[in-house]
C-alpha cells in the first residue's frame, strides 16, 4: 500500500514538473529583448583542380570573422554595428551600422533573423535561423541563405546579453575593463614568407584608467614568443565597445596592434578582433581573472 502512494505521488511530480519545465522554454519577441556581445566566424572555400600535398586541403580558403553589438527592441528589431574581416577584405576601424529583423520566433525558442550587409560594394541579403537558450541570455546562429553576396561563406554565432533593456546599454567606462584578464587569439599574419598561422596568450593587469602591463606567448608560424613584456591602453565607451591598442617590442621596435571589441557579462569577458591590415584574420576572447 505504501509503495503504490509512493507511485502516485511520484507521478504527480512529474506531471507537474514537465509542464514547468516548457513553459519556462516557451520563447517570444520579449525574450530578445536587450543588448548583445556577438561574434560569427568562419570561411569561405573555393574548389581547385589544383591538389596541394597532404595534410593540406586543396582549393582556397577566405577566413571570416565578424565582433559586434546589437539591441533588439520588442519588436523585433535591431539596431548596433560591428566590425568585421574576410580574406584580404578588412572592413576597417570605424564600426559600421548594423540592422537586423527578426522574421520567425517559435515557441521552441528557434527562429530566423534578416538583413542586408553592404561593404565594399557588396550588397548582400542574409538570413540565419537563431537558436535561443537560457531564457535570451544566450543566442546561437548559422547562415540559411546568402543573396547577391559571397555564397559560399559558412559561419556560426554566438550572442551574449549585456543587458536586458531595449534602450542601448549606457553603463559602461574605464572601470569596466579594470582587473586581470586572460586574452587568447588565434590569427592569420602576413610575413616575408607569405601568410602563417599564429596562436597566443596575452595576461594582463588593468588599472582604473584602462592602462595595462602584460605577458605575451605566442606561437607564430615556427616562431615561438614565451613571455614578452608589452604594454597598452583600453578605451572603453559607455556602450561597452572599446579599443585596446598594444604596445608590442620587436628586435629594437615597437609595433602598434589596435583592437576592437564589446565587454559582456559586466566586463569579466569580451569578444574582439585586431584591425591592423598586416593580420587578414584574427580573433580574441578575453576573460577576467582577477582584481
Amino acid at each position: 500500500m505504501n509503495r503504490a502512494i509512493e507511485i502516485t505521488a511520484l507521478l504527480l511530480c512529474f506531471c507537474v514538473a514537465v509542464p514547468a519545465l516548457h513553459a519556462k522554454d516557451t520563447c517570444s519577441l520579449q525574450t530578445l529583448v536587450g543588448t548583445y556581445a556577438v561574434y560569427e566566424k568562419g570561411a569561405s572555400s573555393f574548389l581547385s583542380l589544383t591538389a596541394n600535398p597532404f595534410p593540406f586541403f586543396p582549393g582556397i580558403t577566405a577566413p571570416f570573422v565578424n565582433v559586434g553589438e546589437l539591441t533588439f527592441s520588442p519588436q523585433g528589431v535591431g539596431t548596433g554595428s560591428y566590425w568585421i574581416k574576410i580574406g584580404a577584405l578588412n572592413g576597417g576601424f570605424a564600426p559600421i551600422p548594423d540592422s537586423v529583423t527578426v522574421t520567425e520566433m517559435n515557441r521552441d525558442c528557434t527562429g530566423k533573423i534578416r538583413y542586408i550587409v553592404n561593404l565594399s560594394g557588396i550588397s548582400a541579403t542574409i538570413e540565419e535561423r537563431i537558436f535561443v537558450f537560457d531564457e535570451g541570455r544566450e543566442i546561437r546562429s548559422v547562415p540559411t541563405s546568402i543573396q547577391q553576396g559571397i555564397d559560399t561563406l559558412a559561419w556560426f554565432g554566438v550572442w551574449q546579453r549585456i543587458s536586458k533593456s531595449s534602450r542601448p546599454v549606457n553603463s559602461c567606462g574605464p572601470w569596466t575593463a579594470r582587473g586581470t584578464y586572460l586574452l587568447t587569439a588565434e590569427n592569420i599574419v602576413n610575413t616575408e614568407q607569405g601568410n602563417v598561422a599564429d596562436a597566443l596568450f596575452i595576461r594582463e593587469q588593468v588599472s582604473w584608467n584602462g592602462d595595462y602591463t602584460g605577458t605575451l606567448y605566442e606561437k607564430l608560424g615556427p616562431l615561438s614568443v614565451d613571455g614578452l613584456s608589452v604594454t597598452g591602453k583600453y578605451d572603453v565607451n559607455p556602450d561597452c565597445s572599446f579599443t585596446n591598442v598594444m604596445v608590442v617590442p620587436i628586435q629594437g621596435m615597437s609595433v602598434t596592434v589596435t583592437m576592437k571589441g564589446v565587454f559582456y557579462n559586466q566586463g569579466h569577458d569580451f569578444y574582439a578582433l585586431a584591425m591592423d591590415v598586416e593580420v587578414p584574420y584574427s580573433f580574441i576572447e578575453g576573460k577576467r581573472i582577477g582584481l
